[in-house]
């Protein structure tokens, strides 16, 4: 018996939904007659309402009527529910002393490159990978250096050998880790995430480990925390997780930054006082509480209903789509498409899949280097969302 109904459809158009409501000014360049026709698959958040007991704790703190400054108490209580889900979905104990609240996972990545790295000081990215960790290096003015992911038939692997020439160079800082990897789903195993950190850690490189979708594991695979690396290359790391992807609650922002090393962990501090972050959102953080409390059933039916949705398109594809390239994802709700097959240039897909089919879509150039010819799809949405989309990609191929 199912618990949650994520079949239901829930329009979030007019909610000022950047997702649903902002598809006109992010596409500017593209011809869509009519924007209330677009299917919206791009940003990552989901189209399912969020569990009770997240609805039920914001509804009865919002009736209370007043919203003044935060208690650092709902910050540790947010931080000892956090820790009993690690534990208990991953086998990872952390201490809450070694971690840091930040309002969101990229406010913690920015201050990290700010702190750790020198203007023009490389920056470390295995692209295709999300596009505003490079906005980030950019915008802080450092640079990228890119560890390209090996693609070979759909399937990603790390360039180890590369990795070890950008960390021989001192200039080369800091890299940003994303695991399980975003766009391209590998749930990176714990022999690969052994051998990547001790390069780094070997070359005094630090890592900031992005793993804000560990919750999100595909049947048959394990997600493994760098964070249980053995205690001296762990000590070293900068490890971040929210509860913003499993639980739909990303406009709460509220994250969790695990800093085992008392020395970094002091610097972050010093950095969170310099850029006078905002004080934490109490909605965000009795969200994430109530969510690593009582999520677990929630989740459990989320994963099922999204790998669901993900082998309904896989085999859709198979029937119709021949020409397109999908490897099933073995973490998160988002599935990275392959579209050379078709022969077009990557703007000719992009504009096929927008303009004709009439879906709003991650773009691959988006995620750099290697990204050409491939779109990134969110299948977290009703399953008559889903088959809507594969067959509006069906009829706009078929009138090419």
């Amino acid at each position: 018996m199912r618990h949650y109904d994520f079949n239901k459809i829930i329009s979030r158009k007019g909610t000022y939904s950047e997702k649903w409501d902002d598809i006109k000014e992010i596409f500017t360049e593209y011809n869509i007659e009519n924007i209330a026709d677009v299917l919206s698959m791009w940003v990552a958040d989901m189209d399912f309402l969020c569990p009770k007991e997240v609805i039920d704790v914001v509804k009865e703190r919002a009736s209370k009527g007043i919203y003044g400054y935060t208690s650092f108490h709902a910050i540790e209580s947010f931080k000892k529910a956090a820790s009993g889900w690690y534990n208990r979905r991953y086998g990872y104990k952390t201490k809450t002393d070694w971690m840091l609240f930040f309002g969101g996972v990229m406010p913690a990545i920015n201050a990290t490159i700010q702190e750790f790295t020198e203007l023009g000081d490389g920056v470390i990215l295995q692209q295709p990978v999300y596009y505003p960790f490079s906005e980030s290096v950019i915008n802080c003015g450092r640079n990228i250096k890119v560890n390209q992911l090996v693609e070979v038939d759909g399937n990603y692997s790390m360039d180890f050998e590369n990795l070890e020439e950008l960390v021989e160079d001192n200039n080369n800082k800091l890299m940003i880790l994303c695991n399980p990897h975003n766009p391209v789903g590998r749930v990176w195993k714990k022999e690969e995430l052994y051998k990547l950190c001790k390069i780094c850690y070997d070359n005094n490189v630090i890592i900031f480990a992005d793993e804000i979708h560990s919750d999100l594991i595909m049947k048959g695979h394990t997600f493994f925390s760098v964070g249980m690396l053995p205690n001296e290359i762990s000590q070293k790391l900068i490890i971040a997780f929210s509860p913003s992807k499993a639980f739909n609650i990303a406009g709460l922002t509220a994250a969790i930054i695990i800093v085992p090393q008392e020395q970094n962990r002091k610097r972050l501090e010093k950095r969170i006082l310099i850029n006078r972050y905002p004080d934490a959102n109490i909605f965000g953080l009795l969200a994430g509480e109530a969510a690593y409390l009582y999520g677990d059933i929630y989740v459990d039916e989320l994963i099922r209903y999204v790998e669901q949705n993900i082998d309904f398109v896989l085999d859709f594809s198979k029937k119709n789509l021949k020409d397109l390239r999908i490897i099933k994802p073995e973490g998160t709700y988002l599935t990275w498409i392959d579209f050379r097959g078709t022969g077009m240039s990557s703007e000719k897909i992009y504009s096929l899949v927008l303009e004709k089919a009439k879906i709003a879509v991650d773009f691959g150039k988006w995620f750099g280097s290697g990204g050409d010819g491939f779109v990134r799809f969110n299948f977290a949405c009703p399953r008559t969302m889903a088959e809507e989309a594969m067959n509006r990609l069906k009829d706009a191929f078929a009138k090419l």
